[in-house]
């Protein structure tokens, strides 16, 4: 096969900016809760002797007084909303974790915030009306948006130390959320959900254990990385092949024995038909930034799970061969080859004497462990490997270079090949994800890839997302 002449054609770019979300909860203003005593859908929490209550035209509204009714359970990572169409008052959330709590709060000229520990304030230019609060935790922070013209917009964000561990289990637990009132307030919709952040990057297909995508129902699924305003999480996504329609279906995290909730990312996901397990190597950028592997048998691609994970051995030495955690070992790809019987492994690792990313390669008769050097990559700045099938022919495509755009790598039995487009992608050391698909009779071959943009002040707060595609 001559990758030299194949020239992949865009076919869509898009920017998804916390547009697609997995709903974790809403208060419905349908049924009289407030005066409801068979049963209680939001508990009071507080309530002022003067607040009056009323719900009307499936709207919650309240004349006076302050009222604090419990909304939902808290999670470290999700995104909370008020649509309001009349506030002449304060409105927002109060956080509640197992032995702490937060106020943030929205009205009139400003936004207000108190932890216990720490009182912190954010003016408004202008007072805003007909406006949605939303505000996206994480551990330690809480990023607020306001709306404009139905779009979000950051507006700021309040760090806390009081919730620096939110992300440990036996803490948001036992939390939950509450809406906050003060004076007068007409509400449309209160919501909890987890967004797709505020870019994606890191896309790797989810496959069987041969290296296969599977493609279920009309469609392909791939885990990505959640930029938000700052870190970010992993996503699965699904995509239906020759449409742009892209979905969240599920948020992964990650529990390495100290019953934190982590955030790693760049996972690689496997199911193996044979034992009826999934497999996983991911990449633990918060812990340690070495990799980790699992075994498991739950479904990981819808709603939100977390996973048991096992770390590598950190290397005591320098040899960039050796089959142990490196600090900055990311990007890890696997499969089975049918053909040797072994499991074949890609990391994109650091050597010492270059200072800069290339891919090493592995093969085991195991897929955790007892991986054996067989041979690396190029001298560049590699990136965003993956196996692939292309014609029979399993090859290596990795993103690579700071230097030029779209500087994409295939390595194939005859050498290494570099990747031709139609158009720019627009952006450096995007991912080699190359999808083939049966369609019909023919074989067709999406690539799904990224660029860089600064989606906030975070320095990898990147990508745009963009698919390519070829008959080979």
């Amino acid at each position: 096969m001559n990758f030299d002449t194949i020239k992949f054609q865009r076919f869509f770019s898009k920017s998804m900016y916390k547009t697609l979300k997995l709903p974790m909860g809403e208060m419905t203003f349908l049924k009289d809760f407030i005066n409801d005593n068979r049963g209680d859908l939001y508990p009071v929490i507080a309530k002022d002797n003067e607040c009056i209550e009323r719900l009307e035209n499936n709207r919650y509204s309240v004349q006076n007084g302050m009222v604090e009714r419990m909304f939902t359970r808290f999670f470290p990572y999700a995104t909370y909303e008020i649509s309001f169409c009349e506030l002449n008052g304060r409105c927002g959330f109060v956080f509640h974790l197992a032995d702490q709590k937060a106020e943030l709060i929205y009205g009139e000229d400003s936004l207000s915030f108190f932890d216990g520990e720490s009182e912190q304030k954010e003016v408004l230019s202008k007072p805003l009306t007909c406006q949605n609060l939303i505000v996206s935790c994480r551990p330690g922070a809480f990023d607020v948006y306001l709306t404009k013209n139905d779009t979000p917009k950051y507006f700021c964000t309040f760090k806390s130390k009081a919730f620096a561990n939110s992300n440990e289990k036996k803490l948001f637990d036992q939390g939950y959320v509450s809406l906050i009132i003060k004076g007068k307030a007409v509400i449309n919709s209160v919501s909890s959900y987890i967004d797709c952040g505020i870019s994606q990057a890191d896309i790797r297909a989810i496959c069987y254990e041969n290296g296969e995508p599977i493609f279920e129902n009309g469609k392909i699924y791939f885990t990505a990385s959640v930029r938000i305003q700052e870190g970010g999480f992993q996503g699965v996504f699904s995509l239906t092949p020759s449409l742009s329609n892209i979905e969240f279906t599920g948020a992964l995290f990650f529990d390495c024995g100290d019953g934190f909730w982590r955030n790693y990312l760049a996972s690689s996901l496997l199911y193996n038909r044979k034992t009826k397990e999934w497999y996983l190597w991911t990449s633990s950028f918060e812990h340690k930034h070495i990799l980790c592997h699992a075994s498991f048998k739950g479904e990981p691609r819808f709603g939100v799970n977390v996973i048991d994970v096992t770390m590598m051995e950190p290397a005591d030495n320098e040899d960039a061969t050796a089959f142990v955690g490196f600090k900055g070992d990311e990007d890890p790809d696997f499969y089975y080859n049918e053909e040797t019987k072994k499991w074949n492994m890609a990391i994109c690792r650091i050597p010492p004497l270059t200072g800069k990313y290339r891919y090493m390669f592995f093969e085991s008769d195991k897929p955790f462990s007892d991986y054996k050097y067989i041979g690396q990559g190029y001298e560049g700045a590699e990136t965003g490997g993956s196996f692939v099938n292309i014609e029979g022919e399993t090859v290596f495509v990795c993103g690579n270079s700071f230097e030029k755009r779209a500087n994409y790598r295939i390595y194939t039995k005859d050498g290494m090949h570099e990747a031709k487009f139609d158009f720019d992608d627009g952006g450096f050391r995007g991912w080699g994800t190359i999808i083939p698909v049966n369609m019909g009779s023919r074989r067709r071959y999406f690539w799904l890839t990224f660029d860089r943009h600064n989606g906030s002040s975070y320095n990898w707060s990147y990508g745009n997302i963009y698919c390519f595609e070829a008959e080979l």
